[in-house]
């Protein structure tokens, strides 16, 4: 019988380098951001339906969606946030719980990064889920940096997301993201040989 793990974290927390890292592993690591992107690619249901809640000028030339320009606008404001995760979130969740069922039918154990996996409650569909963890300062420091963000910009995002004290309550494993590359690559080599032992 397979096995689906999920893969989450707050903001710049590092899933995604651990997801890159348990994939050239050898493991299949299905992205959720990823499929966020599809279902919002030109001339799509989701495409049409966020053009038409937030207007044309979202657009660039080539039709693809401004993305800078609408996490500007929807982290800015609770509501425009909402807006588009009642959109975009029942078609993520349909594919990846299709995604997810056919991976416990599996003979396979299948990762899942899912940045917002516990505010939309997939870890009841996972057979675990592996938190990436950072103290908040340091998280701020690293948002700030990748993304080029103000400190309050970064904090705004960072609040948006479920607390750290409820991810760690909510995880089955916690790998602590605060040393460099080799350590991280370390404690990912540790989970991998816990789950497939």
């Amino acid at each position: 019988m397979g096995r689906a793990w999920g893969i989450t974290g707050g903001i710049a927390s590092g899933k995604t380098t651990v997801a890159q890292m348990i994939k050239n592993r050898g493991f299949l690591v299905i992205d959720a951001d990823q499929i966020a992107r599809q279902i919002v690619e030109p001339k799509t249901p989701g495409w049409k339906q966020v053009v038409k809640q937030f207007g044309p000028q979202i657009l660039q030339a080539d039709q693809q969606l401004n993305r800078q320009l609408l996490g500007q606008l929807v982290f800015n404001d609770s509501q425009q946030l909402a807006q588009l995760n009642k959109i975009t979130q029942p078609l993520i969740r349909q594919e990846l719980l299709q995604q997810i069922t056919s991976a416990q039918r599996s003979n396979h154990l299948v990762f899942f990064e899912i940045p917002l996996l516990f505010e939309y409650h997939y870890q009841t569909y996972l057979n675990g889920v592996v938190l990436v963890d950072l103290p908040r300062k340091v998280q701020l420091k690293r948002l700030k940096k990748r993304n080029h963000l103000t400190q309050r910009e970064a904090q705004r995002r960072i609040s948006a997301q479920i607390s750290r004290t409820a991810r760690r309550h909510l995880a089955s494993k916690i790998i602590t993201n605060t040393g460099d590359y080799a350590m991280l690559s370390s404690k990912v080599n540790q989970l991998l040989r816990n789950l497939t032992s």
